[in-house]
């Protein structure tokens, strides 16, 4: 399978990604892509070191990007988002990005700003926060992609009938909302983890993808690159692809994301 778009990508500014934003441009018509979207983390009122921009990075990110939208728009289509959280006390934030950007993606990884991590999930009250808060943010519009939904199985010791619950109340989101669930390719630059139930990747988790095949809910295929050259090492496609290929994904070959953003944002601020 041969992906033309990527729309999570990611640039040093969250300060655990490297190399410059025209490498990324560079590489991704290298390998063939047609539509590149930037969605590196928001930056919100609190800093926070080594996971997201702050604010007085935002203008010249945006502006950047421009610069690289004109200089190869005969080679490839360049968008700009984001990639957000769910933060009822951020929520001016979340408007205004969600206002002004071409699409922004939801990657719920803390319930509330630097609060608790939902890579370390371990009750059931908590799994089903993290589905809740993606629950809200997809209900709301504020979101054109869900991304790496499984990271609540991170640390999760063992599958159990709260995880179920917690997959399906995201998944029945984003059909709701015709909003893609996405199969993450980030989660293989970890390894294979030791769990009660055996080795696996920490994500793409197969229980939650089995689920979302039988859902029949539309999958799109996110790099999550923090690193220009991974656009040309097909490892991670590869190997992301090969822990789903016993389920029927319904794995989107186009999406016109900023199409559906501004559909999202006619309901959000014209209600």
């Amino acid at each position: 399978m041969k992906i033309k778009y990527n729309y999570h990508t990611h640039t040093k500014r969250c300060g655990h990604a490297i190399g410059n934003d025209e490498d990324y441009v560079i590489n991704a018509i290298k390998a063939g892509y047609k539509i590149l979207g930037f969605s590196d983390h928001a930056p919100y009122i609190i800093p926070k070191k080594g996971e997201r921009m702050n604010y007085e990075q935002y203008d010249e990110y945006i502006s950047s990007i421009k610069e690289l939208k004109e200089k190869y728009k005969d080679d490839i289509e360049i968008l700009i988002g984001v990639e957000l959280e769910y933060y009822p006390s951020q929520m001016e934030d979340l408007l205004r990005y969600r206002k002004e950007l071409d699409y922004c993606i939801l990657g719920q990884h803390e319930q509330e700003i630097n609060g608790r991590s939902n890579y370390n999930l371990s009750k059931p009250y908590e799994l089903l926060e993290y589905a809740d808060s993606i629950e809200k943010a997809c209900d709301m519009g504020l979101a054109d992609i869900v991304a790496h939904p499984d990271i609540f199985m991170f640390s999760y010791p063992k599958w159990d009938k709260y995880c179920t619950q917690a997959t399906e109340t995201i998944i029945d989101a984003c059909k709701r909302n015709n909003i893609p669930f996405e199969l993450n390719c980030g989660g293989i630059k970890y390894g294979k983890l030791i769990y009660k139930d055996g080795d696996r990747y920490a994500y793409p988790n197969k229980k939650v993808f089995e689920i979302v095949a039988n859902k029949k809910c539309p999958v799109i295929l996110g790099h999550d690159t923090h690193d220009p050259s991974h656009f040309l090492n097909e490892y991670w496609v590869n190997t992301t692809l090969e822990i789903v290929k016993d389920y029927d994904l319904n794995i989107i070959e186009s999406y016109n994301i900023k199409e559906e953003a501004n559909k999202r944002k006619e309901k959000l601020f014209n209600k």
